[in-house]
């Protein structure tokens, strides 16, 4: 075979058209493309933008070509041979996408209009594709699913044992399947992958309220704090009847907005910690990566749901303790098993407001005694670990009539 036609032939096998073109960084705004043509600068001109330096500045647009490809094909694949086809309606039994529809529907974000015309012109369009693996769950959605599974179990199902379970039939075909028993170790590994484990520092301001009668205010850190074990007796996001956690805020309105009943006064208390804690920050997950980072894409995708979850509004009525069990059981795995990366145990959780846009809860596994001044009748009493800094009252705010007119 001659050199001509086994180019030729290579040429033909490769799914973008070879050129002596060459590409910046700065022509994209994906970080993982950004980081792969920073890693592989070479050139001294962009074809794109035609930017020229008396350095390299650019990579080969092969290089770069490869590359896209190669992660685009992490994702989508062939349709022929790997989807199923209705020949009476000419038509594929699951979606399916051009090339065009990939990098201009699909990822238009990675850079502007004017990149992704000079990416498309370099890529060949004769391919329908498919979702990888569309016949089954990714990770992520395998973590989901597991989730919606384990709440669903807790809630119907068992509320005190974990039992190993064989996968039913419709599991057969789902490698990544997550079953109820396995589901609070997943969460771990998810938590800590994601980095999720964060520090709450010494002198932090938090916000705890509770509501009452006009002119019958509360004062004292006894009352202000967490209920003693006697009087806990009430369900809550974190808490079965009976478990003291501390459920705070990081402001004033998030913490009146989350008190459940109708009072016309709260006292706001104001609380400052004595002591650096380890919780879990469900407000702090990453952003999803694209197809063209690296990280723990699958972790994020189900860690963002589960938040969602977490934090959905929940009305207050005679289910409300069936559909807190779930997050009751992961807030006791996380307060009695889980540990950080160096074995360090957590002492609570961070997650959105469900009534406050933005707002941020903090639900702290702290009893009673472990604020200053609130005695205890232990013979070896616990460490204070948050202090009571100031007090005040407020009266429900007034929702404002709409004008008529």
């Amino acid at each position: 075979m001659g050199l001509a036609k086994r180019y030729w032939e290579e040429e033909q096998a490769r799914l973008y058209r070879t050129s002596e073109d060459s590409v910046c960084p700065d022509c994209f705004a994906d970080p993982g493309i950004k980081a792969f043509i920073e890693d592989n600068i070479e050139c001294e001109e962009c074809s794109v933008c035609g930017k020229v330096a008396d350095e390299p500045i650019a990579a080969r647009a092969d290089l770069v070509l490869e590359f896209f490809l190669k992660r685009v094909h992490r994702h989508y694949e062939n349709a022929d041979g790997n989807a199923p086809y209705d020949s009476e309606e000419s038509r594929w039994c699951v979606t399916t996408w051009s090339m065009h529809e990939i990098v201009f529907d699909e990822l238009y974000e990675i850079s502007e209009y004017e990149t992704l015309e000079w990416l498309y012109d370099h890529l060949k369009d004769d391919i329908e594709y498919c979702e990888r693996d569309w016949q089954i769950l990714s990770p992520g959605q395998a973590l989901t699913a597991g989730w919606e599974r384990f709440s669903e179990a807790l809630k119907h199902d068992t509320r005190f044992l974990f039992f190993s379970e064989e996968s039913d039939e419709s599991d057969s075909g789902e490698p990544f399947r997550v079953l109820p028993n396995e589901m609070l170790k997943e969460l771990e590994d998810a938590i800590l992958k994601c980095d999720l484990v964060q520090k709450l520092k010494k002198g932090t301001r938090l916000f705890r309220v509770r509501g009452h009668k006009l002119g019958a205010p509360f004062t004292t850190p006894k009352d202000l704090g967490p209920p003693p074990r006697e009087f806990a007796t009430s369900a809550g996001r974190m808490n079965a009847p009976g478990i003291v956690v501390m459920y705070t805020a990081y402001d004033i309105q998030t913490a009146i907005a989350e008190v459940r009943g109708k009072f016309a006064s709260f006292s706001v208390a104001e609380f400052e910690l004595l002591e650096e804690m380890l919780v879990v920050d469900l407000t702090k997950i990453p952003a999803v990566p694209s197809i063209f980072e690296n990280g723990p894409r699958e972790s994020i995708l189900f860690l963002r749901n589960f938040a969602k979850d977490v934090s959905q509004p929940i009305t207050p009525d005679k289910e409300v303790h069936v559909e807190y069990t779930p997050t009751q059981v992961v807030a006791e795995y996380l307060r009695r098993r889980f540990h950080d990366g160096e074995g360090h145990p957590i002492q609570g959780v961070l997650y959105g407001s469900a009534q406050v846009k933005k707002g941020t809860n903090a639900t702290l596994f702290v009893e009673s005694e472990q604020i200053e001044g609130v005695p205890s009748d232990r013979w070896k009493p616990k460490a204070p670990r948050l202090r009571l800094v100031t007090v005040s009252e407020q009266k429900r705010p007034r929702k404002r009539k709409p004008r008529i007119g």
